[in-house]
Parts: structure tokens; sequence; C-alpha cells
């Protein structure tokens, strides 16, 4: 018997490295509304992760996608460890960057694409930024922390001195895009302006009550990333073929959107149910501003206001710092 036993604890020993080494056999990932999100609608449609994963030697391995409105509910479901890839705004990913330093280790594995954001309002009383007052409401992704929120301080810095960026903050609302689409198209209610994202800002534009007031390049004196695509350095590391699998999966979505534009709405139309007449899908993805990339592009801007106004606890001595090395070539 006790032959039988230390036999048994040395095949154990034997098998523990080879247990060690094996990788999940279920990747989670995570998206948003929108056609900035086009590739993950394909990645998920054509099973292009599956795919890769099973190219690299990984078997047959199961796949899920959720549909979140924001990076905070993003972030929130990464560090819970209920997702393993998500998709964050630069506000997103130096906030969950300088809050997992040390521990959990997340940051950007590559970029996802660079659109042109538009603040739209309803309210025929406003007719430039300053003229908001206390009876608007902006609809944003997350008050606070979104993309669009931050550029709403970035504006109020501009306007009224860097005291006062937070002087629209009391004036947002958190809406996921299609329920702030709805409120600007529907009877007058309190939301009486939205930042928000392609395909839904140029669906309100439709509208004769709705007009543009500025742009994110406009606050931003230029284009930059919108989106970048997350995960944990603990899941990079676990999970070496898998993460080069996604990433490979996304390489590959990317490659056909910018192939195959219409091929490629044809599908987000079909995956999302959305009605939009495909005509006006094309004419925003033949806009030259629309790009779908995995290069990042402009970074700092952001972090350094995010930073200098104290919403960013730490900020990285690079942008580069908040990529994992090969996403930046490094």
């Amino acid at each position: 018997m006790k032959r039988r036993h230390v036999l048994q604890l040395a095949a154990g020993a034997l098998a523990a490295p080879s247990l060690a080494r094996a990788e999940a056999t279920e990747l989670r990932a995570a998206k948003q509304f929108g056609l900035g999100y086009i590739q993950y609608i394909l990645m998920e449609e054509l099973g292009l992760v599956e795919k890769q994963a099973k190219a690299a030697g990984l078997g047959d391995v199961k796949v899920t996608w959720a549909t979140f409105r924001s990076s905070d509910v993003m972030n929130d479901a990464l560090v819970s460890g209920s997702v393993d890839f998500v998709s964050l705004g630069l506000p997103g990913i130096a906030t969950i960057w300088s809050r997992t330093r040390g521990n959990m280790n997340v940051r950007a594995a590559a970029g996802l694409n660079c659109l042109p954001i538009f603040l739209l309002t309803r309210n025929p009383a406003v007719q430039k930024l300053a003229d908001f007052t206390d009876k608007d409401r902006i609809a944003v992704p997350a008050v606070k922390v979104s993309n669009q929120a931050i550029w709403l301080q970035m504006a109020a810095a501009q306007l009224f001195g860097e005291a006062n960026y937070q002087r629209f903050d009391p004036l947002t609302v958190s809406m996921a895009h299609p329920d702030a689409t709805a409120a600007m198209l529907g009877p007058m209610t309190e939301v009486t302006a939205n930042f928000s994202s392609p395909p839904f800002q140029y669906r309100q534009l439709k509208d004769p009550r709705v007009r543009k007031l500025t742009t994110a390049a406009d606050i931003l004196g230029g284009r930059s990333s919108f989106n970048v695509v997350a995960t944990t350095g603990k899941f990079r590391d676990s999970n070496p073929k898998l993460y080069r699998a996604y990433l490979a999966a996304l390489e590959e979505a990317t490659g056909m959107v910018n192939r195959d534009k219409r091929g490629a709405v044809e599908i987000f139309l079909r995956a999302t149910n959305d009605r939009t007449p495909i005509d006006d899908i094309m004419a925003i993805m033949s806009d030259p501003e629309v790009e779908f990339t995995t290069k990042p592009l402009t970074i700092a801007p952001m972090i350094d206001f995010m930073a200098k106004t104290g919403s960013l606890r730490t900020k990285p001595e690079r942008w580069q710092d908040l990529f994992f090395a090969e996403a930046v070539g490094g």
C-alpha cells in the first residue's frame, strides 16, 4: 500500500507541470454599443476567435460575448473576473491601469478604432457650449469617467479656465447610446444633448431639431483612439496562446472591415437588428475620419488632462506604459 501511494504521488508530481501549463478552454469577451465595435461583431458572428484558437492548437475553445454600456461597467467586470477581454475608452484604461498596478496589472493589448464623435443638442437656446444651463441634461455613456465625460471636462477647462473643468458635470447623465438616442428623438424630455458615437449620432442628426455643437477632435485638437482592447496581465501570462489567438482574430476582423466594408456592415446590421438603411451606414464608413485600426492613436492629451485634474491616481511616465509591450512595438 505504501509503495502504491508513493507511485501515485510521483505520477501526480509528473502531471502537475502539464496541468499548470494548460490554458483556459473558455474565453469571455465584452463589447459596447455602436458601429465602433464592428470588429467584435464579426469576431462573434464568424467565430474568428474559435478559429484562431484551433489553429493555435488549443482545440475547441468556448467564446462568450457580453455587451455593456460603458467603460466603468467593463472595468468592474474585468476586475471581478467575469470577463477576460474588454473594450475601453482612454479614461477607462488609464483608470484601471492605475488601480491594478502591482496586482492584476490591466493594460491595453491593442487599439480598436478612431471615430468622429459629436456633441449634439436639440435645445434651440443652446447655440454654443457656454449656453448650457441647469435646465439642460447631457447624456453620456457614464458620468465623469467615459470618453465623452472627460471631453466635456476638457471643453469646460478651455472655456472657463482649468479651475472650472467640472462646470458641465452636474448636467451629465449616464445613458446607453440607444436609450440616449430614443430620448433625443422622442418627445421633449430633460435630455437636451448627447455626446454619442456612430451610428447613433448620425441617426439623431436626421431630426431637424438636432444639430452639432462640437466634436471630440475639436476639443482634443486632433484625432485620437476612441477605444482600446484590454485584459489582465494574469490572463496574458496564464494563456499566452489564447491571448495571441484573440488578437489574431481581432486583426483578421479589422482586415475584413477594411477590405469589404459593405460586407462587414451587412453582418453588423443583421447581428444587431439595427434598422438603419445600409447606405446610411456606408456613408459613415466612407468618412475618412472613420478608421478601424489596432494601432493606438494620440493617447497622451486625455491622460495628461486626467492626471492634471486628479481623476487619475497615478500618471504613467509614458502613455505606452498603458499598453502591453507588443501592442506598441516594444
